[in-house]
């Protein structure tokens, strides 16, 4: 019986509330200044609505656009097949500060989402209806291209040797790499203004330019090596994994499209064999790239450049091997040849000790045993020698085709 009465108290409750706010919208809509014109007010409103239904309230306008103010000129110049380039582009602090300002961690609530991954990259992909940087980069691009008798190919190249030629941040990098700060990924248009990057940042913008383009894009993740690159779509019998796409590493210049580079994991810089020799390499810690997740793929244009690039690949593959062989053998000759230097050292400072003191006997006996180490010595440092200029001949042969 209780029961029953509080259920139609909530009942009468409620109808009373729906009618007290309908009230309050025809009060406001037919602007009612006394308690007489209720009535009416209310009976013109049921005739509106058996004629043509509840009005709809209108759209707010469209957000105020951006000012474009603090116009900056930016320089940007670069190699590609043995010719320099160069843009101008004016860029404006006012949009810089405002990619700057932007949230730029992924926010949710409750469980996270699967697709997580693709919401938060995409996230520094959108742009401000006043920044026209990307489809001004491109058409300054294609420009140079045209004037310089490129293919679209070739012009698919010629950008990414532009975002190749960005300087990458090491400073960002080893704060990224030590966990250190609060280093976040960079929007296409801050790091065209800033002029610096590291894989993301450089990626990003890359994926941007390409796909004003009209071509196919997508990213490559390498989450253990913290890494990643831009994708271009291209024929699959030619692409990077079978995925469709074609591999593009953005941050050290000279790395072709389809080729996968090692990277160099206390700079988690990648680089190619033209960009250092076999002593520099010694003080690098590489590696090849693993397990990868592609990303934010899109359909477009096909990149067929890849396959004359192909053509190389599996001489440039092989040279890797060698010389990815003939690396630690190399390195353990030369300790080995480091070694007897320090012995020979130690015993030829033994000997003008015995000489000094007239130990005939002692320094006769170190003599012959100085010059056993010395050549031992002489016959491995040939051996070194020698597989250092078949390393360096394999070197220059990579060097000549990746020019290619």
């Amino acid at each position: 019986m209780f029961k029953s009465f509080l259920k139609k108290f909530f009942i009468i409750a409620l109808e009373l509330a729906v009618i007290s706010v309908l009230l309050w919208f025809i009060i406001q809509k037919k602007e009612i200044n006394s308690v007489s014109d209720i009535v009416p007010a209310v009976r013109q409103t049921i005739q509106d609505f058996k004629q043509g239904g509840v009005q709809q309230i209108a759209q707010p306008k469209e957000e105020i656009p951006l000012a474009l103010s603090g116009p900056v000129e930016k320089t940007f110049s670069w190699e590609y097949a043995g010719k320099k380039y160069s843009l101008n582009q004016t860029l404006y602090t006012s949009v810089y500060d405002y990619y700057k300002s932007q949230n730029k961690e992924y926010v949710y609530t409750g469980t996270l989402p699967d697709n997580w991954e693709k919401d938060y990259y995409a996230m520094f992909l959108k742009t401000n209806d006043a920044d026209k940087s990307i489809s001004e980069v491109v058409s300054g691009i294609q420009n140079l291209g045209k004037k310089n008798n490129l293919t679209d190919d070739q012009i698919v190249d010629l950008t990414l040797a532009f975002v190749q030629s960005i300087p990458y941040d090491d400073a960002k990098a080893k704060n990224i790499l030590a966990q250190a700060g609060n280093e976040t990924m960079l929007f296409p248009y801050e790091t065209l203004y800033e002029q610096k990057g590291v894989c993301s940042d450089k990626s990003f913008l890359a994926y941007a330019l390409l796909r004003q383009m009209g071509y196919g894009t997508a990213l490559f993740i390498y989450k253990q090596e913290n890494h990643m690159a831009v994708a271009v779509q291209c024929p699959k019998n030619y692409s990077t994994y079978g995925s469709g796409y074609c591999y593009g590493e953005t941050t050290s210049v000279g790395n072709k499209i389809g080729i996968i580079p090692i990277i160099d994991t206390e700079s988690n810089k990648t680089v190619n064999l033209s960009n250092y020799n076999f002593d520099q390499s010694q003080q690098m810690n590489l590696k090849e790239l693993g397990q990868v997740t592609i990303n934010l793929p899109s359909e477009g244009s096909e990149y067929s450049g890849i396959i004359q690039t192909e053509k190389l690949l599996d001489q440039i593959s092989q040279l890797e091997k060698g010389m990815e062989s003939l690396f630690p053998e190399l390195k353990s000759q030369q300790i080995d040849v480091n070694k007897e230097v320090e012995s020979l050292n130690e015993i030829k400072n033994s000997l003008d000790e015995y000489k000094k003191d007239g130990n005939i006997d002692e320094y006769n006996s170190s003599v012959e045993k100085y010059n056993n180490l010395l050549a031992t010595y002489k016959k491995d440092v040939k051996k070194y020698n020698n597989n250092v200029n078949l390393y360096n001949q394999d070197v220059k042969k990579y060097n000549t085709l990746i020019e290619q």
